[in-house]
C-alpha cells in the first residue's frame, strides 16, 4: 500500500535501474553491508547469503555475491531504496546519465 512506513510501491522504473546500471553499481558501490543489512532485515536475505556476501574480500565482490541473491522485483526494489538511501549521489548520477542518453 503507497504511503505505509516500511513498504516501498513495486517500481518497475526502479527494478530497471538495479538491471540496467548493475555493472556500474559492482565498481562503484562502495558500503555493501549496509544495503544487506536492510534485505536482511525484511527477510529479502537469508543468514546463509548474508554470511557469504560478507566473507568477500573486496566491496566489488562483495557486490557480485549480493546480485547473485538479488532474484525477484521485490528484491530489486528493495535494493534500490536503500541504495537511493545510502548512495543517493550515485543513484542521482546514473539517473542522470540515462536522461541524456
Amino acid at each position: 500500500m503507497p504511503g505505509s512506513p516500511g513498504r516501498e510501491p513495486l517500481n518497475c522504473r526502479d527494478e530497471s535501474f538495479v538491471d540496467r546500471n548493475r555493472a556500474e553499481l559492482v565498481q562503484r558501490v562502495s558500503s555493501v553491508m549496509p544495503l544487506a543489512d536492510v534485505l536482511m532485515s525484511r527477510g529479502m536475505l537469508k543468514n546463509e547469503p548474508y554470511s557469504e556476501i560478507q566473507a568477500e574480500r573486496t566491496s566489488q565482490a562483495k557486490m557480485r555475491a549480493l546480485f547473485r541473491f538479488l532474484k525477484g522485483r521485490n528484491q530489486k526494489v528493495a535494493f534500490f531504496h536503500a541504495l537511493k538511501k545510502n548512495e543517493p549521489f550515485l543513484v542521482e548520477e546514473l539517473e542522470g546519465e540515462r536522461s541524456t542518453n
